[in-house]
Order: structure tokens, then C-alpha cells, then sequence
């Protein structure tokens, strides 16, 4: 953890230009804080045959979660660029409901499921 610390560090000092002033707070106290590693579990799937694990890996209170929460933050702004983006179901509908569709047409969603 030690290494890790030292190497994200460093980054944040290496790019301080290019963060906020609330950026570069926020990272500051960010380390100053006590951080956990990562735990690593699996959770059964109960309703597959044979049961199979869906592994997790929680890290909340780790050092990586300084930065995923940072990098969310700043990929957030860049969603409403992507065309595909739509914020959530309720918008999914609405932008359905206004599409101007043959009467024959058909609406089909499915479920990727790996192998």
C-alpha cells in the first residue's frame, strides 16, 4: 500500500496544473486519511446449476477509491457528448414514445450472458 500511495502521489504532484484548486484539495485530504486494501470476495449465484461465484471486489475506504471516485466525477461531464447516452429508463422511454414507428414495427431489448 505503501508503493501505491507513493506512486499515486506522486501523480497528483506531477499534474497539479491541470487539477482545480477543489481537485487538488480534495486529493490532499483524501491521503491524509487512513486507506484499507481492496477485499476480494465472491458471492454464490444461487438460482444457476451448478452454483457459480460472481466475484467482487470491494473497495470502499481503499486508495483506488480516491481516484475511481475522482475519475467518475470527471467522465460524468463527458457523457452527455456520447450519443448513444441516455440518462436513465424514464428518458429511454420518452425518447421511445416520441419516435414516429410503422404500426408494424418491433421493439426488442435483450441480456448479455457470458458463456
Amino acid at each position: 500500500m505503501a508503493s501505491i500511495k507513493t506512486s499515486l502521489t506522486s501523480l497528483i504532484t506531477n499534474n497539479r496544473a491541470l487539477l482545480s484548486k477543489a481537485e487538488w484539495l480534495y486529493f490532499q485530504r483524501s491521503l491524509q486519511i487512513n486507506h484499507r486494501l481492496p477485499i476480494f470476495y465472491g458471492l454464490p449465484k444461487l438460482h444457476k446449476t451448478p452454483v457459480t461465484l460472481r466475484p467482487v471486489v470491494s473497495g470502499i475506504n481503499s486508495l483506488q477509491a480516491v481516484f475511481s471516485n475522482w475519475l467518475d466525477y470527471k467522465l460524468k461531464e463527458l457523457l452527455p457528448l456520447v450519443k448513444s447516452f441516455v440518462k436513465d429508463s424514464t428518458t429511454v422511454i420518452k425518447k421511445l414514445k416520441e419516435l414516429n414507428l410503422p404500426q408494424e414495427a418491433l421493439l426488442f431489448s435483450a441480456d448479455a450472458t457470458s458463456v
